[in-house]
């Protein structure tokens, strides 16, 4: 008798290691799969760069966009096309770009903190993973995660573009990693028919 619950209680500790295991592999499947909390700030450029935009269609599609890394989780652009300067804001969730904070400025601004900005309402959504063909996030639609795209400044491969239809306007956009941006195009149909095109392309980096 006391053989018989002895294999019953070395069974039942067998049963239960192994189940803990199993739990244990699970849990690491599932942690590996989970994305990246900052995989998405490849989408911007380097920390420090200064970007050049060419515009046509437009005297004010031109313009320069300075990115500052507030923190891992926290970049800060200036974007200035001769007209007016903005401070743009953007907070890196698991899942998400962002756009917490855009104001119109003078001067060299003054950034948040890495805890003011976690503090934030949210403006815009700019990405939010997964990024997949079909998937739509606030109004924008993944059209292409494998898009080529030729710039004066380079060529860039496995392109996300993104698109957005609001009445007679279509918007464009193209990210690339390492980069971020690389365009922005707006198609308008007027009231006679005629197609007009403003769009701004990634031109250099310095």
């Amino acid at each position: 008798m006391k053989r018989i619950t002895f294999v019953f209680f070395l069974a039942f500790i067998l049963v239960g290691c192994k189940t803990q295991q199993h739990e244990e592999q699970q849990l690491r499947h599932s942690t590996s799969n989970s994305p990246d909390q900052h995989d998405l700030a490849v989408y911007f450029p380097a920390d420090g760069s200064t970007a050049y935009y060419q515009g046509e269609g437009n005297e004010f599609a031109s313009y320069t966009l300075q990115t500052k890394y507030i923190d891992a989780s926290s970049i800060a652009q200036i974007e200035n096309n001769g007209g007016v300067t903005l401070l743009k804001v953007y907070r890196m969730t698991d899942f998400a770009i962002e756009l917490v904070y855009m104001e119109a400025v003078d001067e060299i601004p003054t950034l948040a903190s890495a805890q003011e900005i976690a503090t934030l309402p949210v403006i815009e959504i700019i990405l939010q993973q997964p990024l997949e063909v079909g998937r739509r996030f606030n109004g924008w639609d993944i059209v292409s995660t494998t898009a080529s795209m030729t710039t004066e400044y380079s060529t860039f491969h496995d392109v996300i573009e993104l698109r957005k239809k609001t009445d007679n306007l279509t918007t464009s956009k193209y990210f690339a990693k390492g980069v971020g941006l690389v365009q922005t195009k707006d198609e308008m149909l007027t009231t006679n028919g005629e197609s007009v095109i403003i769009s701004s392309t990634l031109q250099k980096i310095e």
